[in-house]
């Protein structure tokens, strides 16, 4: 992406950068998105989330694709509806993702015309294939059985 404005104020100069959805990123998302859910859907601080630097890193790149988000900086994180959706494999989040100046681009700003490459949608399981039933599919699994009977 080669995008930029001047800011007004000051003149320096804004850069766009993409941020593509990789491997750690979806690990990081994983464990956060299970210690939300298994607590209740508790909105969860950088301590009680279970991660080392770099993995809070990564983490926190997340909230540009829409999975997570924070009411205030240095505030709690909380699992966005999206990111629920996403988690359970039930959505798909668009790769990459674009931001400047600590703000996430929309799709339609001006920024992704300079983009080189195409975006893609992404599942949870490109990244991460589950090793055991999760809640909803254990679910989906009963209301079927008794829909037999």
């Amino acid at each position: 992406m080669k995008y930029h404005e001047i800011c007004d104020c000051c003149g320096h100069k804004i850069t766009a950068y993409t941020l593509p959805l990789n491997d750690e990123m979806a690990k990081a998302f994983i464990i956060f998105a299970e210690a939300y859910i298994e607590g209740d859907e508790k909105p969860l601080k950088k301590g009680e989330i279970g991660l080392n630097n770099t993995q809070y890193s990564n983490f926190q790149n997340l909230r540009h694709f829409g999975i997570i988000t924070q009411s205030e900086r240095g505030q709690a994180w909380y699992l966005t509806d999206q990111g629920k959706k996403f988690y359970y494999g039930k959505a798909f989040i668009l790769t990459p993702a674009a931001h400047m100046n600590s703000m996430t681009l929309p799709s339609g700003h001006e920024a992704w015309k300079t983009h080189k490459g195409t975006r893609r949608s992404a599942k949870i399981t490109d990244y991460f294939q589950p090793k055991y039933k999760q809640r909803e599919e254990y679910q989906e699994e009963k209301s079927q059985q008794s829909s037999l009977f």
